[in-house]
């Protein structure tokens, strides 16, 4: 699936997309840490001045005061700023973007989030008796950034080497236990496809097959007739933000190409009773 994304033809950039606002947008992750759902929260003062008096690395000390009660604080403190604010509110964003982080801590180590970082240093200056702010924050994590810069490019480079290790490991396995890779069954038969990319208009032809391809092809849905809401909610809420990272102009482009393609299947009569209903309501609402 990766060589084969690597060939397709890339999106034209969009106004709301591009490459510069996306940096900007991941700059300001950090700032969360000042937001008021989070300005309470700290790491522990009593704890981390007396880690600071031991003689461990700051980059242990972080790992040490990770706790699993303070993620499962962060992460539930992330998930109502994502529910009280609208989905395109740049609150909303950064939160589900540090939430995603988080539970993919095995290939976003903890010590890559800026987030985490930020919350650490805010709580370190109130255990050195300062006070640090916003104005503050971009020095201070530069600083960070310099003293740690060696341990956590190795930590990033041993993971990269584990994940590569276990799937050259999964992918033996796969072929030792196969001679030959199964023929695969497509969703939906190719007269029937084309038939509804007959339909689509050419200015939309691009967008609307690489969306589709994306759900058709990459995660390998079963047959048509075995399709129901969960399976819509699993792609759109789990495979399809883990596996393509997309933006809400991502996001909104593949609600629309799902739901006019299921409005046709359903005129062909291929759907099963009551899915396209319950689809269509969960792709308008999420």
């Amino acid at each position: 699936m990766i060589q084969r994304r690597k060939t397709m033809p890339k999106r034209s950039p969009q106004q709301n997309g591009t490459p510069q606002q996306l940096e900007q947008l991941l700059s300001t992750l950090p700032t969360l840490a000042f937001e008021p759902e989070l300005a309470d929260l700290n790491m522990g003062h009593e704890e981390l001045r007396t880690l600071l008096q031991s003689e461990r690395t700051e980059a242990d000390i972080l790992m040490e005061l990770l706790t699993e009660e303070f993620i499962a604080d962060l992460d539930q403190r992330l998930e109502e700023m994502e529910t009280v604010h609208s989905e395109k509110s740049i609150k909303s964003i950064l939160a589900k973007v540090t939430r995603h982080q988080i539970a993919n801590k095995d290939k976003i180590p903890y010590l890559s989030n800026p987030v985490l970082i930020a919350i650490f240093l805010k709580t370190r200056s109130a255990v050195e008796g300062k006070e640090l702010d916003l104005a503050g924050l971009p020095a201070v994590m530069d600083e960070f950034d310099k003293r740690n810069h060696d341990y956590i490019q190795g930590l990033t480079q041993k993971v990269q080497v584990s994940e590569e290790a276990g799937l050259s490991i999964k992918a033996d396995e796969e072929l030792s236990e196969e001679e030959k890779p199964k023929e695969r069954i497509p969703a939906i038969k190719a007269d029937i496809y084309t038939k509804y990319l007959a339909l689509v208009p050419a200015e939309k032809q691009e967008q609307v097959e690489e969306d589709l391809d994306v759900f058709l092809v990459d995660f390998e849905p079963p047959p048509v007739a075995e399709w129901d809401a969960d399976l819509v909610k699993e792609f759109m809420e789990k495979w399809f933000l883990e596996n393509a990272n997309p933006l809400e102009e991502d996001l909104e482009s593949m609600r629309e190409s799902l739901s006019n393609l299921f409005d046709f299947l359903a005129e062909e009569e291929l759907l099963s009773a009551g899915f396209l209903d319950a689809a269509s309501m969960y792709l308008q609402k999420s």
